[in-house]
């Protein structure tokens, strides 16, 4: 499921455990917050996606249970993380560790030469949604209509709009992976510095 050229920079045993058994170790995560600012703005929801759970950790209800959730999994998929979700999960929770490797899927398929988010790549590779046509803005608008209306359907809608989020993850991971293979680009200095693709804690 892991490209090899990241699995090469890992050291034992990790490497070999991800090769046998990844999905006991790889961890999907995707945030909704009230705005792009990690310094003005919180998190509302942390979702997650891993050993074929999904799991929300909700502002207000459970979401201080997400770091110590996060911390069982060594290896982090995210899509665009690198400069959002990792930078605004350091700044609402300073204790919480780096995994051993991140992996986003966004300078990825960058280097693939696919560019664009992550709603292009779903409908680039046949990935349906029943939120289609939703957007960062509108679950930034259904988290308002909870917190001041508690509008139960509009938290639903939200929950169902990150599931789908986090859960596509895992398919275009494995996209990717396909991809490189095909394209025999599996080399990790060709990959620009700033992907974020590994970092230990």
């Amino acid at each position: 499921m892991i490209p090899k050229f990241l699995l090469s920079k890992l050291e034992n045993p990790l490497r070999s455990a991800l090769e046998e058994e990844p999905e006991r170790f790889l961890l999907f995560l995707d945030l909704e917050t009230e705005g792009l600012s990690k310094e003005r703005n919180g998190i509302t929801v942390l979702g997650t996606f891993a050993e074929g759970t999904y799991r929300a950790f909700v502002s207000g209800v459970n979401l201080e249970k997400g770091p110590a959730y996060l911390s069982r999994y060594p290896v982090w998929v995210t899509f665009g993380g690198t400069h959002f979700d990792l930078p605004f999960l350091k700044n609402h929770f300073p204790h919480l560790k780096a995994p051993e490797l991140h992996i986003d899927l966004k300078f990825l398929f960058r280097r693939l030469g696919f560019k664009g988010g992550l709603k292009k790549l779903e409908v680039r590779f046949g990935l349906a949604r029943k939120t289609q046509g939703l957007t960062g803005y509108d679950a930034v608008k259904l988290w308002q209509r909870w917190r001041q209306k508690k509008d139960k359907r509009a938290l639903r809608t939200l929950l169902l709009y990150n599931r789908e989020d986090v859960e596509n993850l895992k398919p275009l991971l494995e996209t990717a992976k396909r991809l490189f293979e095909l394209t025999a680009t599996e080399t990790l200095n060709t990959l620009p510095q700033e992907a974020g693709l590994v970092c230990k804690g």
